[in-house]
């Protein structure tokens, strides 16, 4: 699964908004509120938590009317190279 995963360039807003959008942090972590309390968690130990950071991002940028969610993904770039470099 990880060696599956395209990482956008972090200044393409688009691609950034569509990975962030991919993955569904309600559907994974079964409600809104699990979903929550991962995100602010930031543990980023998986993939799967970063992903749901980034899920959270967007989710709350849409309801703000904000692009927070390409800085958050700025920010966690770095991670998501170091666990999938760590799988390939």
């Amino acid at each position: 699964m990880n060696a599956d995963i395209t990482l956008p360039d972090p200044e393409d807003r688009k691609a950034v908004i569509d990975f962030a959008g991919s993955f569904n942090g309600y559907k994974h972590h079964g409600s809104l509120a699990a979903c929550a309390d991962a995100a602010e968690a930031s543990r980023r130990e998986t993939l799967e938590e970063l992903r749901n950071e980034l899920f959270w991002a967007y989710r709350v940028g849409n309801h703000r009317g904000d692009d927070a969610v390409v800085k958050v993904y700025v920010d966690l770039f770095p991670h998501f190279e170091r666990l999938i470099g760590q799988t390939s």
